[in-house]
């Protein structure tokens, strides 16, 4: 038994000083809320039945009185139960209320205990009889109205059984003093049963205190998840906006650096320098590709990217991505083939391209020699896109964790030609994001199946891949940079002078204005987004064009994670590069404006 219980059971004999509000509370429910009606019914029946029994016998002046009385005593009993039932109840009363019941208890015990005392009841023996299988009955009944509070019962039982009792002592004959000793032997039973009754109700109410307590245990539990979960939320914005100004400030200097090994790569003679730039090329790469990955792990976290689902044909993706690492393949001599799909689906294709390249390339990189086979097959409303790879597998119990960021299997050294540990991480954000589940199968030292499903549909309108010629003369292109930041300044016109641009540099709107001189003879514009001074590169772009009065292309660079940010920049409708961008990529972004426009 708990300890709970067992002081539930130590409380009942002196509630008024020990029991706790709450099994005050819960006792008096128990008592005020039984079927008393019903009993309080039976008992004046058993009243009614008394009085037509011994109209003959006992005199009416004593027999009248003595059922007025009860009856009356039973209807005071109704009402007083009555109100408590429909009033509110709070700790104040519960005292007053538990009272009334061994007030009550007393009264009904001392009522029927004198029956036998009234004129010719003790030598009539039918009389006799009757009233003892009366006040049996109606003690018995009391054992559920009164036993709840044990105290109550006692002294209902005391008043009733122990005068009924005595007054056959009080006769000598054999007969009487048996039943007498059968009264006080059924009195000794009766507060047995009580006691029991009254350790169940103990147990039911101590019971229930615990279960309160566990439910307000579990409220507070789940406040203090919900507290932990809000914190939780706010650390992530804390960590996103730290990312973001991180990010930034990292990139600039990083996008400045790609620019002057640009600049420097193409003017080197030795080759023993071009292998030192060459190292920092890698270098500065691996760094662009970590930054990268941030970026995009950042902008899932903050659901800045909406995914705009189509129903398209599937294989010209597929056979799009083979067609792109079809070198890295072969650079370590695996078979990468494709097994023909010409189904439709419906989702975000950009999104989608994006997870099986992850699940390529991670395949490609952790496989030494045989086969990659991307395919896809019907599995009922869907189509499972599927990666093979005979690759080392993944033990059973890692396969939860390759999902997880910078968890690496067989790379404890960090070693990046073996890739960051975000590939996976960008998988599974963005099969949430659009909703296609991705599994994985794997037998260690045999290879692994990663499987993306993706909803099937019957029609589909084909899309067009588009493969723009970009010119690569930008001789004569006059460019304007805006950017708060000299190296990076410095950087673009290392690059932009090395493809013969006529370059006009600015750290503000305002310096962009005065270059310009009111001739407007620029053919691009290329700015950072965040200038100083609360000035944006959208503002720039937008102010150029009101005092050129023309559209003149841009493009925006940034190193910002802000979602806010990002999703502002992509609204304007400018082409967007994210810092550190590499020189051919800017090039050809540029011809392919300039072709355009």
């Amino acid at each position: 038994m708990s300890d709970a219980i067992k002081e539930s059971h130590s409380t009942f004999f002196n509630p008024k000083f020990s029991r706790s509000e709450f099994e005050l509370k819960e006792l008096v429910q128990i008592l005020y809320f039984q079927p008393i009606y019903t009993i309080l019914c039976g008992h004046a029946i058993a009243v009614l039945i008394s009085v037509f029994f011994l109209w003959d016998t006992l005199a009416h002046f004593w027999l009248l009185p003595w059922a007025t009385v009860t009856l009356a005593q039973s209807l005071i009993w109704v009402y007083i139960v009555r109100k408590y039932r429909h009033t509110s109840h709070g700790s104040h009363n519960t005292r007053s209320a538990l009272a009334i019941f061994p007030i009550a208890g007393a009264v009904t015990g001392a009522l029927w205990g004198v029956t036998l005392y009234g004129p010719n009841i003790i030598t009539d023996m039918t009389s006799m009889v009757f009233l003892s299988i009366m006040v049996l009955g109606v003690s018995a009944a009391g054992l559920a109205v009164f036993a709840p509070y044990l105290r109550s019962f006692v002294i209902f039982a005391s008043f009733m059984l122990i005068p009924f009792a005595l007054r056959f002592f009080m006769e000598y004959s054999k007969l009487h003093w048996t039943i007498g000793t059968m009264f006080i032997l059924y009195f000794g039973v009766l507060l047995i049963s009580g006691f029991n009754l009254r350790r169940a109700v103990g147990q039911a109410i101590a019971l229930r205190l615990e279960n309160v307590g566990l439910i307000e245990d579990l409220i507070i539990k789940n406040t203090q998840a919900e507290e932990s979960r809000e914190e939780a939320e706010q650390a992530n914005i804390s960590k996103s906006k730290f990312l973001a100004a991180a990010s930034h400030d990292l990139r600039q200097p990083l996008h400045a650096l790609g620019l002057f090994v640009d600049a420097l790569e193409s003017r080197i003679q030795y080759k023993e320098v071009r292998d030192i730039v060459g190292n920092i090329r890698t270098s500065t790469d691996a760094l662009s590709d970590l930054l990268n990955a941030l970026l995009d792990i950042s902008k899932l976290d903050a659901r800045v990217l909406k995914p705009e689902p189509i129903s398209f044909q599937l294989q010209p993706l597929l056979q799009r991505i083979v067609t792109d690492f079809s070198e890295p393949a072969k650079s370590k001599s695996l078979h990468l083939r494709i097994v023909d799909c010409g189904m439709n689906i419906h989702t975000d294709p950009i999104m989608l391209e994006r997870i099986v390249r992850n699940l390529v390339s991670n395949a490609i990189r952790y496989t030494s020699n045989g086969t990659i086979l991307l395919g896809c097959r019907r599995r009922g409303k869907n189509i499972s896109i599927e990666v093979h790879d005979t690759g080392m597998g993944i033990a059973p119990d890692k396969i939860s964790r390759i999902f997880e960021e910078f968890y690496q299997l067989e790379n404890p050294e960090r070693d990046r030609q073996k890739g960051l540990g975000l590939g996976l991480a960008i998988v599974k954000r963005l099969s949430d994001l659009i909703d296609c589940p991705v599994s994985v199968s794997s037998t260690p030292q045999k290879g692994s199946v990663f499987r993306v499903q993706v909803p099937y549909v019957t029609d589909a309108l084909p899309v067009a891949i588009i493969s723009p010629e970009y010119i690569n003369d930008l001789q004569g292109t006059n460019v304007l940079v805006i950017d708060d930041d000299a190296l990076v300044r410095q950087g673009m016109q290392q690059v932009l002078s090395q493809w013969q641009c006529q370059i006009l540099l600015a750290e503000n709107i305002e310096q962009a204005l005065e270059q310009l001189g009111g001739s407007c003879s620029i053919d691009i514009i290329l700015t950072d987004y965040r200038l100083r001074e609360n000035q944006t590169g959208l503002d720039a772009i937008k102010k150029i064009h009101d005092v050129c009065n023309k559209n003149i292309p841009a493009i925006i660079l940034t190193g910002d994670t802000d979602s806010q940010r990002l999703g502002e920049a992509k609204a304007s409708g400018f082409k967007l590069l994210h810092k550190p961008v590499q020189s051919a990529k800017l090039r050809s972004l540029m011809s392919y404006l300039l072709e355009q426009h």
